[in-house]
């Protein structure tokens, strides 16, 4: 199953790539509209649930017997310290602005009370695998756009700005590849790799497949990326996800025949 959404989804980045080719800076005219609810919903609540994320998975591998325990909280503050900035540079205090910061944090801080240490030993394994995922995937993206320099549609005051996406710009952007998709993309793949989703696998696999998709449009219709930076951002994820995907069930194959 793993392999034909893989195949399935790579064939179709090829092709939104092709598109983007030729009509990139098209389809961004044509579609633009940073007011879109969706976009805005999707622009602004993924970050925060994916903070509300990886707060839950460092405060679930917390062991104060270890002589590093200190570092998981160290990491976590570190995911919030941009929107303590932005606090501290706003003149008035948004309401909307503390909860993104202390909804993950005690969210997270009432999810570890509430396990068990049992529970949390058997979380432990499928949240070190996702972390490894996502920093993977997050350091390639960064290496791209740092490389890459694409400035981004919302950001250009003309159109010859725009660069095509299979050429470094150097431009100061960091439109290609999309970090909005590709961190959405890796972190539903991923849940195709647990075995608690084995029994509605091809459903969620169709809701993943379309909830990606729908992420990519919202970055378009946002100005954010062009189509090939979300192909590209969405095709990355995808191949990493593949890879690792396909190293833990070799390792669960080695521990069944031991």
């Amino acid at each position: 199953m793993n392999k034909n959404i893989t195949v399935t989804m790579i064939s179709i980045g090829c092709i939104f790539l092709c598109i983007g080719t030729f009509w990139d800076l098209e389809i961004n005219t044509l579609f633009y509209d940073p007011q879109n609810r969706i976009g805005i919903f999707l622009q602004e609540g993924w970050p925060l649930l994916l903070k509300l994320i990886l707060t839950l998975c460092f405060a679930l591998l917390i062991d104060q017997n270890h002589p590093f325990f200190s570092i998981p909280w160290f990491i976590c503050g570190l995911l919030f310290s941009q929107n303590v900035i932005t606090l501290t540079e706003s003149s008035w205090f948004s309401f909307i602005s503390i909860g993104a910061i202390l909804t993950p944090l005690v969210v997270s801080i009432f999810i570890c009370y509430k396990l068990t240490t049992e529970q949390k030993n058997k979380l432990r394994p499928y949240i070190i695998n996702y972390l490894q995922l996502f920093f993977t995937v997050l350091i390639v993206i960064t290496l791209f756009k740092v490389l890459w320099g694409r400035i981004r549609f919302r950001d250009m005051q003309q159109a010859s700005q725009f660069c095509v996406w299979y050429l470094p710009c150097h431009k100061g952007g960091f439109s290609f590849p999309s970090g909005h998709t590709s961190s959405f993309a890796c972190s539903l793949l991923y849940l195709l790799s647990t075995p608690l989703v084995q029994k509605h696998k091809l459903s969620l696999s169709i809701i993943v497949c379309t909830s990606i998709f729908l992420m990519m449009a919202s970055r378009i219709v946002m100005g954010a990326h062009f189509l090939s930076d979300t192909a590209a951002g969405m095709m990355i994820a995808l191949v990493i996800w593949a890879f690792y995907d396909r190293r833990w069930k070799n390792k669960i194959s080695k521990r069944k025949h031991q």
